[in-house]
This record gives structure tokens, C-alpha cells and sequence, in this order.
């Protein structure tokens, strides 16, 4: 009886004794993967992000080729758009853009009018390239300036009626005809614009040629008052009959 009653007690510590060390081992593995864990996610936290350097890197002066294949396609129209910019680290872009406008519409039948606008225009700006992390010499960039011409128009105009010449009672159709002059006049506006720069090649003479796209947004900010005729065309800003217009320029550039 003391024989099996003994046997009962050692079974029973053995069971306790096993479950302890079960007990203990599963504790510490908890320990290690715990520490683990944290380990990782040590090791995952981000670093800082270093600071965006903003010295200037280059300068680049450009042709929109745009206003180039404009030209071709109505002779009644001449432009010429360049632009120098630049560029700080591949993160801003201080732009200045400039060009001279000639522009020539009339009509013939049945009264007739021509209408010419000529001057100079001129915008400056700054444009932002917000992948500048990603892109070392590629941009997409947004930008705003501001825009001015300083021109001169001309309108001459013939209209055939009686109503001009009250005496000319024995003549179906008297012409009447007036020429306007108007000089040295001013306009502004604002321009937001969106687009993208491209480098053409890493190595050799291409390495300093880019392309790039730009879509503008031309709002009017003044133009002339008390003038005997509304300018329709503005050098630098277009069609002048909304006070909102939409532009695009293709600028090939060279970097020094």
C-alpha cells in the first residue's frame, strides 16, 4: 500500500514538474519573439528626410516651336516665344518668357474691315517640380507668372450706306470709311500653367537638350480703357473677347 501510494506521489511531481518547464519554455520563446519583433520594428521606423538643396545648377534658354508651326499655318499670323530659365537643384524653375506678336485679320464682302495688332509681350514666374525626389533631371512642374504687352492696333473699316451721306440722294450706296490708330497701350494678366520637362539624352550633346510641355491658363488682369477700339488680340496672351484663355507652348531648350 505505501509502495503504490509512493508511486502515485512521484507520478504526480513528475506532471507538475513537466508542466512547469512546458510552462517556462513557452514563456521565454514569448520573451525572444517579443524582443524580436521589436527588433523589426526598430529597424522599419523612417528616416528623416534630408534637406532639399536649392543652389542654382543651371541656366537654359529656349524656342517654343509652337508658335513656329502657328506661323505656317496662317500666314496672316506672326509669332516668336522664347524663354530663359533657371533651375535650382531640379526642385524651382525662376522662368522668364518673352516674344513679339503681329497679327492680321479683315473682311471684304460686303463691308470691309482689316484689323492689325502689333507689340511686345513678356511673363515671369516661378514653376515647381513636385516629383523632385524621384526625378533627378526630368520635372513635372506647376507653375504661375505674370504677363504683360505693351502694343499698338490699327482698325480701317468701309461700310456702304446711304445712311452716311444724306445728300447723296441719287446714289443706291455711298461708302463711308474710318481708320483708327491707337498706340502704346498696356495689358496684364495672370497665368497658371502645368507641364513637363524632358532631358533628351545622359550622355554627350543631347544630355543638354530638353523638351518641354506646358499648358497655360491666361486670366486678365487690366487691359485699356477709353480706347475708340477693343483690342480682339494680345501678343503673349491671345484672343482678347473672354477674360479667361487657354494656351499651350513646345519649348526646345538648351542647358549651359
Amino acid at each position: 500500500m505505501k509502495k503504490r501510494y509512493s508511486n502515485s506521489l512521484i507520478q504526480s511531481f513528475l506532471t507538475l514538474l513537466l508542466f512547469i518547464s512546458f510552462f517556462g519554455i513557452n514563456t521565454i520563446f514569448a520573451q525572444i519573439t517579443t524582443t524580436d519583433t521589436t527588433q523589426v520594428i526598430v529597424k522599419k521606423k523612417k528616416e528623416p528626410k534630408p534637406p532639399v538643396d536649392y543652389t542654382p545648377i543651371s541656366f537654359r534658354v529656349g524656342l517654343d516651336l509652337w508658335s513656329m508651326i502657328n506661323n505656317a499655318r496662317n500666314p496672316n499670323i506672326l509669332r516668336f516665344n522664347g524663354n530663359a530659365e533657371i533651375t535650382f537643384n531640379n526642385v524651382w524653375f525662376l522662368v522668364l518668357e518673352g516674344g513679339y506678336g503681329d497679327a492680321l485679320s479683315f473682311k471684304e464682302i460686303p463691308n470691309s474691315f482689316e484689323y492689325q495688332n502689333t507689340g511686345y509681350f513678356g511673363t515671369i514666374g516661378v514653376e515647381y517640380n513636385v516629383l523632385h525626389r524621384l526625378l533627378d533631371r526630368e520635372a513635372i512642374v506647376l507653375g504661375a507668372k505674370y504677363g504683360f504687352a505693351n502694343f499698338s492696333h490699327k482698325l480701317s473699316y468701309a461700310i456702304d450706306d446711304r445712311y452716311w451721306d444724306l445728300e447723296a440722294v441719287d446714289t443706291d450706296k455711298i461708302r463711308f470709311s474710318r481708320q483708327v490708330n491707337e498706340d502704346n497701350m498696356a495689358f496684364s494678366w495672370a497665368e497658371i500653367n502645368a507641364g513637363m520637362k524632358v532631358n533628351l539624352a545622359r550622355k554627350g550633346f543631347l544630355s543638354h537638350i530638353y523638351m518641354s510641355y506646358l499648358f497655360k491658363i491666361r486670366m486678365q488682369v487690366s487691359q485699356p480703357k477709353d480706347v475708340l477700339a477693343k483690342p480682339t488680340t494680345i501678343a503673349g496672351f491671345g484672343q482678347n473677347d473672354k477674360p479667361v484663355n487657354l494656351g499651350f507652348s513646345y519649348f526646345l531648350s538648351y542647358e549651359f
